[in-house]
């Protein structure tokens, strides 16, 4: 199967460039660090199948030698108890990845591509990475402010925006709605918004958005913990939001783990009966494999999907672009998004299955 061609939204032009002049006349290995979240974290299965797709074609185009090395930084350790750790170092959760890209640095690759944890406490050592003449794309979570080469994903604002629009158009322009997104407990009990760049620019979107529709309310702000998908912490929020307000009609998920937690007809059954009854409609970020049986359920009515194998099929290319031809790029490379519903889910989940995206999906049939 040929991948190369728009499949993260941008044309890649590693299959010209591979045999270039200037390739061949130094013939030295490249060596590309294709860094995850975590361990833990659901969202890369398909973006190391997009890494290592890319490594396979790369190793028989190119001229040069080429090293794909797929790293997933430790899980934040949990507490004796088994719970996340509560910690007063505000990088706690990001010092496994952290440790990944000093030993990326110090084995001097040519090129790293990483879904930064947080933005704000890895942006030195990122700028260290290309300080020291590194090559470094981001995606999914970025660090806008270092010097970074490039970032790869989603108009994060722009696309909570679309999905405030699609579940207003849903839910009638009117309503009261729960707002649920990626937080981080500390040491009091209480929880933060992360300070993830991601979910910084989907918040804004999202309130953005909102206030273009003065019949509907955002009524509650629900926190989701990463990264345990056995852990239905996420689900048992949205269960007390509805028994605190049996008026809400919809859910806007940020960060949709609810969808991929266990046993939600048990843990959130007020959840449960109201989207069997359709009498409420949520939209959600994602579309991991096990969120289409969440759709066919009724529990989300809109998918906004991330070009998950574009993460690592696009990003090491891009990354070997950079290494080998200096290719000039934008501080943002836009990879769009899918917008799944239920009447082209079976066309997405084929395209899935066979990692193959090029087939344009139908339109969904709840937007204009």
């Amino acid at each position: 199967m040929v991948h190369r061609a728009i499949l993260g939204g941008i044309l890649l032009s590693t299959g010209v460039i591979a045999c270039s002049e200037g390739d061949a006349a130094t013939g030295a290995p490249v060596t590309i660090a294709y860094i995850t979240h975590n361990k833990c974290n659901r969202f890369h299965d398909l973006g190391r199948a997009g890494a290592r797709q890319a490594s396979t074609e790369l190793s028989s185009t190119s001229t040069r030698p080429v090293e794909v090395l797929v790293l997933d930084p430790e899980c934040p350790a949990p507490d004796e108890d088994g719970e996340q750790m509560v910690n007063d170092d505000p990088c706690y959760f990001s010092r496994p990845q952290m440790k990944v890209i000093q030993e990326v640095i110090d084995m001097k690759a040519d090129a790293m591509v990483v879904d930064v944890f947080d933005g704000v406490c890895e942006n030195d050592i990122i700028n260290q990475a290309v300080d020291g003449g590194m090559k470094v794309v981001t995606y999914g979570g970025d660090a806008p402010t270092s010097k970074r080469h490039t970032y790869y994903g989603m108009d994060n604002k722009a696309a909570a925006a679309f999905l405030m629009d699609a579940l207003a158009t849903i839910n009638g322009k009117s309503g009261k709605i729960a707002f649920q997104t990626m937080m981080e407990e500390d040491t009091n009990g209480g929880y933060t918004p992360t300070a993830a760049g991601t979910f910084i620019d989907r918040s804004a979107g999202f309130s953005e958005a909102l206030a273009r529709y003065p019949d509907m309310t955002s009524v509650a702000s629900l926190p989701c913990l990463c990264c345990d998908y056995k852990d239905p912490f996420c689900t048992g929020q949205a269960q007390k939001a509805l028994e605190d307000d049996p008026e809400i009609v919809g859910f806007f998920f940020s960060y949709s783990k609810l969808l991929g937690e266990p046993d939600l007809e048990t843990n959130a059954p007020l959840l449960a009966e109201r989207a069997a009854a359709k009498t409420i409609h949520s939209v959600a970020f994602d579309t991991l494999p096990e969120y289409m049986e969440r759709m066919r359920a009724g529990y989300v009515d809109v998918l906004l999907g991330q070009k998950l194998f574009g993460w690592g099929y696009d990003t090491v290319l891009l990354a070997y672009d950079l290494v080998t031809t200096n290719r000039q790029v934008s501080s943002f490379t836009d990879a769009g998004w899918y917008v799944v519903c239920p009447n082209n889910l079976d066309e997405f989940e084929r395209n899935t299955q066979a990692m193959d995206y090029r087939t344009q999906l139908s339109k969904c049939s709840l937007l204009p």
